[in-house]
């Protein structure tokens, strides 16, 4: 395939799964055109932030004082970010922040006009802008709005049906765009057992890493991935639901099984916490940390709860050696991920043909508010994921494995997205 030229650009954000759903974005369009996009500097970053992965919060609209000053700062990063480009971009990606609720679409279409507005001034020509993931708004500054069926509730699909010129700006996806596959998976599987090698005489992983290793030649296996809580209070992630999902762990050890726990940023630090004091008295259950740990005091302060802080700091930064084991872990065969219902990420597993299984008893979601959870739910179970306690109670009284469960694979949409981005602008 010829080379395009064609370029993109990114709004930095420092969630780890929508920067996920960015990259995935770039690597469909990567596949379709024949271009290779610099990742690392491929996102419009505030001042002072190199790499997106350094990024700690988000720059919205919400908070600056008005829309001009917003601008003006969009527009500096906008100078900045042209100067080190041989192609100027022609698609801006932003992804929509779920837990930002009434202001997410209002910061969405700043954003977007920011940018158009930048490229109308400076003699640009036209800048493509998309938003991935995001609930049904009449965009006013968006080209390409993503919505994944989950996200649709009984109003918007009523919109929808009444607004041709929206219904034509918007790609409904089933699942979320993602950078998740199963050759990712092998690679990472591969770097993990590596890592497991290298670490052995360790004598601060030692316990770890044999419980790891008990987890990899077990003929049965299940990880649990945990979500947890978000800026506003519709989702609570107690350490009582943590206590329901152990006993699950239990359960399914008494018929043969190991169990991990991974962490994810958004796991309630006092969850961690519980779930690594209470597996480090169980075989065949391993709670590994995957949460960013704090580095200074400002980590430390309440606004960066993404960031762990608290008791085992030093336990958690001796697993930094050995690394973060999602998605590796999940390379192995008779195995089955599960996810919190509050976590997309039941998507890109169910996508990338992992027997997937979602939570849904024990978490308090608010469904007037995050409906969505729900209808994720709805749509993937039961033919693309198994609902978690329908899993633990086959497991228990049928002697189901997961190499029995033989769910369809999602479909991928990113590379739908890719495709119409591209008609779109060609």
């Amino acid at each position: 395939m010829e080379k395009t030229d064609f370029d993109v650009m990114a709004w930095g954000t420092a969630n780890r799964g929508y920067l996920n759903q960015i990259y995935g974005a770039f690597k469909a369009l990567e596949d379709l055109t024949g271009d290779t996009y610099d990742y690392d500097n491929a996102f419009l970053l505030p001042a002072g932030i190199n790499n997106v992965r350094d990024l700690k919060e988000n720059m919205n609209l919400s908070k600056f004082p008005n829309y001009p000053s917003f601008k003006k700062e969009v527009f500096f990063i906008l100078d900045n970010f042209l100067k080190s480009k041989k192609n100027t971009p022609k698609v801006f990606i932003v992804t929509y922040n779920q837990a930002e609720n009434k202001l997410a679409g209002k910061n969405v279409n700043a954003i977007c006009r920011a940018v158009k507005e930048y490229y109308k001034e400076h003699d640009l020509g036209n800048i493509f802008t998309s938003v991935l993931t995001s609930r049904l708004h009449k965009y006013k500054y968006v080209d390409l709005i993503n919505v994944p069926e989950h996200l649709l509730t009984l109003k918007s699909r009523i919109r929808l049906l009444k607004d041709a010129d929206l219904r034509k700006k918007s790609l409904i996806t089933i699942g979320i765009i993602n950078n998740f596959n199963l050759n990712l998976v092998k690679d990472k599987k591969k770097d993990f057992i590596t890592s497991l090698q290298n670490n052995k005489d360790n004598s601060e992983l030692m316990v770890q890493i044999q419980k790891l290793s008990n987890f990899i030649i077990c003929s049965k296996k299940v990880v649990i991935c945990l979500g947890g809580r978000v800026e506003g209070n519709e989702i609570k992630f107690t350490r009582q639901f943590a206590k329901k999902l152990l006993t699950d762990a239990q359960k399914l050890v008494s018929c043969g099984y190991s169990v991990v726990f991974v962490n994810s940023q958004r796991t309630p630090n006092d969850v961690s916490d519980f779930l690594y004091e209470q597996t480090c008295k169980k075989n065949n259950i391993v709670f590994h940390n995957c949460k960013n740990i704090a580095q200074s005091d400002e980590d430390r302060t309440p606004q960066h709860w993404r960031i762990y802080s608290g008791k085992y700091e030093k336990e958690f930064s001796h697993m930094l050696m050995i690394g973060n084991i999602y998605p590796g872990i999940l390379g192995f065969d008779n195995l089955l991920v599960a996810h919190t219902m509050d976590s997309y990420s039941s998507c890109e597993t169910a996508n990338a043909a992992i027997t997937t299984a979602i939570c849904t008893k024990g978490i308090e979601i608010d469904a007037k508010i995050r409906p969505d959870c729900y209808n994720l739910v709805r749509i993937l179970c039961p033919k693309f994921a198994i609902e978690w306690d329908d899993f633990v109670n086959f497991s228990l009284y049928m002697k189901i494995e997961p190499q029995d469960l033989k769910p369809k694979i999602l479909p991928s949409p990113s590379h739908t997205f890719a495709k119409t981005i591209l008609n779109c602008i060609s």
